[in-house]
């Protein structure tokens, strides 16, 4: 039996921790910083108790005694996770990331957790989590990715290894997240234009002529409560995508417009979260 640990236990690291556990992986303890927010450690608390983990104080309790730690934290926290980690991880431990950052974050981070021995490997998640939680599909990549995708697999993870260079992951995931975020960003700007015409039943009228296939009234509604929920955390990993399109010399005009867009929907601060489209569309008109 597989020991596993997490560091971060936001909406990924909790659906992967629940599967998991459920198919039978041992998976000990998690380290979240919210347990350090007296505002924010009761609900933290009461989260891993139903999963059936221990909240621990720090990440050196976290991580002691663990065959794999996974990270699930915010891409703008990653390296600050794995420096508190890696001076309690031991040779041989597998530190899989599956944050979504760039390349050279990921490397910034692997040269932090490999310094004593530990085995960083990184995680390129390649759907919504929600949806299939632990079976999410991934792609690893490291020099011991095969070896870890292989201690995976048994308990139902999606992970296939792509390559031993650290960063082609996440350069993949980089490049599909300038259309899937990029897709969202276009829709809550075209809803919200049509909105202020009262045309925005005639517009998703049109595109189900046009991709018939598609329910567009349920995708609207898919999306507005995520976007809203995730829209601060999604336009800091578009700055990443942009700066990895950078990196392979395309110039990221789509994915800067994207953060930018993203961000516009954090700034606005809705509460409570959207149920529908309708009722995100009359909170952005109410924002003025």
């Amino acid at each position: 039996m597989t020991r596993i640990a997490f560091i971060g236990m936001g909406e990924a690291g909790g659906l992967l921790a629940e599967g998991l556990i459920v198919a039978g992986a041992d998976v000990r303890a998690t380290y979240d910083i919210l347990i350090d927010d007296p505002a924010k450690r009761a609900a933290l608390l009461a989260k891993t108790q139903k999963i059936g983990l221990s909240a621990s104080p720090n990440a050196r309790d976290a991580v002691a005694g663990a065959e794999v730690v996974i990270a699930a934290v915010v891409s703008d926290q990653m390296v600050i996770a794995a420096r508190n980690a890696a001076p309690h991880l031991k040779p041989g431990q597998f530190y899989l990331d599956i944050n979504s950052a760039s390349p050279r974050m990921k490397r910034e981070a692997a040269a932090l957790v490999e310094v004593n021995g530990a085995h960083f490997v990184e995680a390129a998640v390649m759907d919504l989590v929600p949806p299939h939680g632990h079976k999410v599909p991934m792609l690893l990549a490291g020099a011991k990715a095969g070896e870890l995708a292989g201690l995976l697999t048994p308990y139902g993870m999606n992970a296939r290894a792509v390559g031993a260079k650290i960063g082609s992951a996440s350069a993949i995931k980089m490049s599909r997240s300038v259309f899937m975020k990029g897709f969202t960003a276009i829709l809550i700007e075209c809803l919200a234009a049509a909105n202020k015409l009262g045309a925005e039943e005639e517009v998703l009228d049109s595109l189900q002529v046009s991709f018939p296939e598609l329910d567009w009234r349920k995708i609207s509604d898919y999306y507005a409560p995520r976007l809203v929920k995730h829209a601060r955390r999604q336009a800091a990993e578009m700055n990443e995508v942009a700066e990895t399109l950078e990196e392979l010399g395309i110039e990221p005009m789509t994915a800067l417009s994207t953060a930018d867009r993203l961000q516009w929907l954090a700034d606005l601060n809705i509460e409570p979260e959207p149920k529908s489209y309708q009722e995100l569309l009359a909170a952005i008109n109410a924002k003025g």
